[in-house]
């Protein structure tokens, strides 16, 4: 049989199906996909605080938040330990071998920590805080804690708990006021005396000087009102006030009750000055805002129902949470826009989950499990009939929300659904799916070029389409089908607290999942470029944020508490593979801690068929095209017919030279003496021998490295492989099972 070459190019991801194409890998492991068009040794994550949490016990961070102001000018990471601390790191002196980190203060210069007000702390099978930011601020729930904001300088309660207590309003009486009418005395030429003096400060609107003259237009008479009160002049005037507190970002509380009604006779339809005694708020309070009905009286001297409608006017706004009374002189005619007491609400306290979708906040994990949304462009006013019931009641609690740019997509158990519209013209839901649906919050993505990606209860799904009738169909597609071996060892109970996160550098999604009797280990990764999986181990993603500048760096907190802290992940590490390599501000604190614990690179191919149980194929020598990264090995092995086990019982080896152009190597080259070569493939040939084996009919091999102490930097990237083969049939073959056959049948 003459020997053939069987070359494979253009590798591809992980398909783990019985019959798969030869480009296709059966484990590729801590590698990335290059952009030329090879798989190459995977980054790594490095603590960025070393071992600096001495000072928060286990070190645990349980949620992780990116914060940018000034146009990206100032920029946070804040996130929250298991001591229930909220604290931002120093992105700008991370190194240092003080504190990394500065723990938050609330509006009374109170830490946000174990010794002030701690934050609760979730288990790690929980989900944590959700924030989004909104008007250059950064919101944050977690369905236990009160919601709140942080503006870059303190951190205060979202929104309003509690309505303001009611305000109660009197007439305001003088010395020798209106004595023509407390007497019932007449000047003989119909005039009405307003003797009243307004002191300095207190009104709105004025009282007329001293001695001004009013025509009379009515007769006096006295007359009773259905309240029982006497009047004269022929008509009775009242009012209703209400108040609403505000925060210094503009946020607005709901109505009070009203007040009782303030009545007073009214002089030729001249009204009388009223004071109206108004609550003071607690410390998030800044100014409060008066509204009032108009007359309530009608011309009879009854008061109009509540039901027949007494709208509320704006009146005043006082700019302070100190002064404790006002006057009011405003006419009806002079009073501002009409105010709806519904237009207000609170923001729910017990939300878990919150975004953002067309100048709206809209939020939900609520025990009710509806969706409430706030005003347009108010994020902490809730009106009390913005809200959605989403969904039947079998399909589960609602796990989790994306706002896309057409539609805000809400996943519960088992059911997909959309909601579309605007504030103005109104918003509405569409049912998207009542099969599928989401178990992990964190883990919604939208992936460039994929769709809105997602952990399900039985796999890796994609929603695909613009989510809108632009002829792009809008449907949900598995996107786990080749790695089923690996999305078998998920731990679906403890799912939800999987996280997904976008590692942008590498154009990759990871998606950080839970395995059996484990908390979040195994890394899933999607090569978003080029549509493929690969995957990494021992990551211990607890939580993951992306800065959205320019840099896009990937940070996550750790839940090994033999390695707390937050990392960050990237192509130039310090230590990978967790041999002790000291970085010099741990090795000066003499806290030597391992950060990247990750396996050696390994990619191994499909199984390669080369016919039928009767046909066999004898490997001479595995063609690996390679980059020349110098005098690092490569390493190579081979299994035989789907085996578990490898055939050789070593790795072959070889360096990543060109055989014939030995190029120098970094740190033994010689100044004016080497000169650098470039980054190009060639081919390292492995000679192979499988003879102690059975009749080969599937081949699969190994590319790895081997790694020791001296070895922590190795790389490589593999571009495509060839075998050399002989292939041939075993001809005359009769097996003995129909040659030896019993006489007995």
């Amino acid at each position: 049989m003459k020997t053939q070459t069987f070359e494979v190019a253009r590798l591809r991801g992980i398909d783990n199906r019985w019959r798969v194409s030869a480009d296709s890998a059966a484990v590729i492991k801590e590698m990335s996909w290059d952009n030329y068009d090879g798989w190459k040794t995977a980054g790594a994550y490095d603590c960025v605080t070393y071992n600096g949490y001495d000072w928060f016990g286990s070190g645990t961070i349980h949620s992780i938040h990116y914060f940018s102001r000034h146009n990206g000018k100032t920029r946070d990471v804040i996130f929250e330990d298991s001591e229930g601390r909220l604290a931002t790191l120093k992105i700008n002196n991370l190194r240092s071998a003080t504190d990394p980190f500065i723990v938050l203060k609330d509006i009374n210069n109170v830490e946000i920590g174990p010794e002030g007000n701690p934050r609760y702390v979730p288990k790690t099978s929980e989900v944590s805080s959700q924030s989004i930011t909104f008007g250059g601020r950064l919101y944050l729930v977690n369905g236990i804690d009160s919601p709140i904001v942080y503006d870059g300088r303190v951190v205060t309660r979202a929104g309003f708990f509690e309505k303001p207590a009611k305000p109660d309003a009197s007439v305001v009486y003088r010395s020798f006021h209106n004595q023509f009418v407390d007497e019932g005395g007449d000047s003989g030429d119909d005039t009405l005396y307003f003797l009243g003096t307004r002191e300095k400060g207190q009104g709105l609107g004025s009282l007329r000087p001293t001695g001004m003259k009013v025509k009379k237009k009515m007769k006096k008479t006295d007359k009773e009102a259905s309240d029982g009160s006497k009047y004269v002049d022929g008509k009775l005037c009242g009012y209703q006030y209400r108040v609403t507190f505000v925060n210094s970002r503009g946020q607005e509380s709901p109505m009070s009750d009203p007040s009782d009604i303030c009545s007073f006779e009214c002089a030729n339809g001249k009204r009388r000055f009223t004071q109206i005694n108004i609550p003071i708020g607690n410390e998030n309070v800044v100014a409060r805002r008066l509204y009032r009905t108009r007359d309530i009286f009608d011309d009879d001297g009854n008061p109009i129902t509540p039901e027949s409608g007494r709208n509320f006017h704006f009146l005043k706004e006082l700019q302070d949470n100190e002064s404790t009374a006002i006057e009011d002189g405003i006419s009806d005619s002079n009073l501002g826009a009409l105010t709806d007491p519904e237009d207000f609400g609170f923001f729910p306290t017990q939300a878990k989950f919150i975004t953002s979708f067309k100048n709206t906040v809209f939020v939900s994990g609520m025990p009710n499990n509806l969706i409430k949304y706030s005003a347009e462009g108010m994020p902490e006013v809730f009106p009390r009939d913005n809200l959605f019931d989403i969904g039947d009641a079998d399909s589960g609690e609602i796990t989790g929300m994306y706002a896309s740019t057409n539609a805000l997509v809400v996943f519960k158990t088992r059911g997909v659904y959309l909601i579309k519209g605007d504030s103005r013209n109104g918003f509405y839901a569409q049912t998207l799916n009542r099969d599928i649906g989401c178990v992990a919050p964190r883990s919604i993505q939208d992936v460039p070029g994929t769709g809105l990606v997602f952990l399900s209860q039985d796999g890796v799904y994609v929603l695909k389409g613009a989510l809108e009738n632009t002829g792009s169909a809008t449907s949900i597609v598995e996107l786990s089908t080749p790695i089923q071996t690996l999305t078998k060892q998920i731990d679906y109970v403890g799912a939800r607290a999987a996280v997904g996160v976008i590692n942008r550098a590498n154009k990759e999604y990871f998606l950080c999942v839970p395995t059996h009797g484990e908390q979040n280990n195994l890394l899933l990764v999607w090569h978003y470029e080029v549509g493929a999986w690969s995957f990494r181990e021992n990551y211990p993603i607890q939580c993951a944020v992306e800065t959205t500048d320019a840099r896009s760096y990937l940070y996550f907190g750790s839940n090994d508490p033999e390695k707390p802290g937050i990392n960050v992940f990237s192509n130039f590490f310090v230590e990978k593979y967790g041999f002790g390599s000291l970085s010099p501000v741990s090795a000066a604190r003499k806290d030597f801690q391992l950060t990247s614990t990750v396996d050696p690179p390994l990619y191994e191919t499909s199984p390669l068929s080369f016919g039928s149980l009767y046909s066999g194929i004898q490997v001479a020598y595995i063609n690996l095209y390679a980059v020349a990264y110098g005098n690092n090995e490569t390493d190579v092995n081979f299994k035989i017919n789907r085996s578990e086990t490898v055939s050789l019982e070593k790795n072959k080896g070889r360096k990543q030279q060109q055989l014939n152009e030995l190029l120098p190597v970094y740190g033994e080259a010689r100044f004016d003496q080497d000169s650098w070569g470039f980054h190009r493939p060639i081919v390292i040939r492995y000679d192979v021998s499988h003879m102690h084996e059975s009749v080969t009919t599937e081949f699969a091999i190994q590319f790895t490295q081997d790694l020791n102490v001296s070895n922590l930097t190795n790389r490589m990237m593999i571009v495509g492989y060839s075998v050399d083969a002989k292939v041939g049939d075993q001809r005359n073959i009769r097996p003995l099972t129909d040659v030896l056959v019993s006489d007995k049948r």
